[in-house]
């Protein structure tokens, strides 16, 4: 039995299902804080943000590889592409070598909004780390990596670091 199972298996139910109200409590109450209200007057919905966050560092995605980064299935991929697309956010063809391969980038548009949109994630983060000193900010960040491992294993996919892009 593993440490893991011993400290589940040591809490009530009503302990464990606390546990998880208050998880899925803090976890509602950081996605409400993390996207301030100016993430919201640049007009995109928050799955179009979330896509265009997948491209920071990378100047081309296949469809594929920005469906496993985002979580969604290749249909709900399609019709996300199709509107950044719409929105003349990104563009797309299918790969030179291998028509079966659909290449997604943004556009000079999307890669503005993408620079709005971590100008504005960058100024929340500061508000954050200004309030700790140092010791606090690396328990902070280390805290925050430790979660992304966790939710990522329990998804099955490997947590990646957003690049800010300048």
């Amino acid at each position: 039995m593993t440490s893991h199972n011993m400290a589940i298996e040591s809490m009530s139910k009503q302990e464990w299902r606390d546990m998880i109200k208050r998880i899925m409590d803090t976890c509602g109450f950081i996605s409400g804080l993390i996207n301030p209200k100016e993430l919201f007057e640049i007009d995109l919905t928050l799955a179009q943000v979330k896509a265009l966050i997948c491209f920071s560092g990378d100047e081309e995605l296949s469809m594929s590889e920005l469906s496993r980064r985002l979580g969604v299935g290749m249909p709900t991929m399609t019709g996300m592409a199709d509107q950044l697309v719409k929105a003349k956010l990104a563009d797309r063809r299918r790969d030179s070598t291998d028509r079966r391969v659909v290449k997604i980038w943004l556009t000079d548009s999307g890669k503005n909004t993408l620079k709005t949109i971590m100008k504005i994630r960058r100024r929340e983060m500061e508000k954050i780390l200004v309030r700790l000193n140092r010791e606090e900010q690396d328990g902070f960040c280390t805290a925050l990596e430790s979660a992304a491992q966790l939710f990522g294993t329990a998804r099955g996919r490997k947590s990646r670091a957003v690049t800010e892009v300048e």
